[in-house]
């Protein structure tokens, strides 16, 4: 592997501003500054515990997501939030649901349990076991094909032909989170850090070691740009100089995803929330 260490890191923080990594004082507010822009905070569901595995449908603007049955065991199971009427519906018929992906192309959800893939019809509202029968699903990432990785293994597998085969450029390399962006590069963790690789090679560059805590989330919004969810936050994640930005600070987040319109939709360890821009008020 060909590897570059972690650059630099930029954050913008809730209730506050950083410009040029000095922290500013700024009088409270209930929102965040992002970018010198307000976000309002609009709670879309509390009281669930972890919520985790967010994926957006941008056609219905539905975010599917996995949540902890028992904080005592691994139950889990897979609901969505409609984003413009907040409706909340649990996915039925898929035995642990805890991975969640769309296709936007086909308009299509999959949703991966503890003994395979599954393939959830919206309009009926039921699903069917579609491919890896008796894998525990831990990710899935659609771009040009589906794409999964399972669990204890690590392995990583396209859906080709109708079939799961090993995906040839990772197949000596554990995974864990994954995601491809636009211009077909893939970001994958591990217990070793978060890494970058072309498709078509096998040399992978390193934007963080995991000493302690690793990443929570990968994704990317809906122009196929890179973002990684931390413990302590959201950072968007910089090609250009090999780097992770702090966009925002989280106490305990678990998940992250984009709404249609790009609005920040995250979870921390009990509830969901969306980031609205409010460009007429400040902070």
């Amino acid at each position: 592997m060909h590897l570059f260490l972690l650059l630099t890191t930029a954050a913008v923080i809730q209730a506050g501003v950083i410009n040029e990594g000095e922290e500013t004082t700024v009088k409270p507010c209930d929102g965040v500054m992002i970018n010198g822009t307000y976000h309002e905070i609009e709670e879309l569901k509390t009281g669930i515990d972890r919520p985790y595995m967010l994926a957006v449908d941008y056609s219905t603007n539905t975010v599917y997501f996995s949540y902890s049955l028992n904080s005592d065991n691994d139950g889990f199971k897979t609901a969505s939030i409609n984003l413009n009427t907040k409706v909340f519906a649990d996915l039925n018929g898929i035995n642990n649901g805890f991975a969640q992906a769309v296709d936007p192309k086909n308009d299509e959800v999959y949703v991966g349990g503890s003994d395979g893939i599954y393939k959830y019809n919206k309009t009926a509202k039921s699903a069917e076991l579609f491919t890896a029968k008796g894998s525990n699903i831990w990710n899935i990432f659609i771009k040009d094909r589906l794409y999964y990785s399972d669990f204890p293994s690590q392995f990583l597998y396209v859906y080709l032909n109708g079939e799961s085969v090993r995906y040839k450029d990772l197949e000596d390399t554990k995974v864990d989170f994954f995601i491809i962006d636009k211009d077909d590069t893939i970001f994958f963790t591990n217990a070793t850090g978060l890494y970058s690789q072309q498709k078509g090679t096998k040399d992978a560059t390193l934007y963080q070691e995991f000493p302690v805590n690793g990443v929570r989330g990968l994704t990317t919004n809906i122009n196929g740009d890179p973002f990684a969810c931390f413990e302590d936050g959201i950072y968007k994640i910089d090609k250009s100089d090999v780097s992770l930005k702090k966009i925002i600070e989280i106490d305990d987040a678990f998940g992250l995803a984009f709404d249609k319109d790009s609005n920040i939709v995250y979870s921390d360890a009990t509830k969901l929330i969306r980031l609205k821009p409010n460009k007429d008020k400040t902070c």
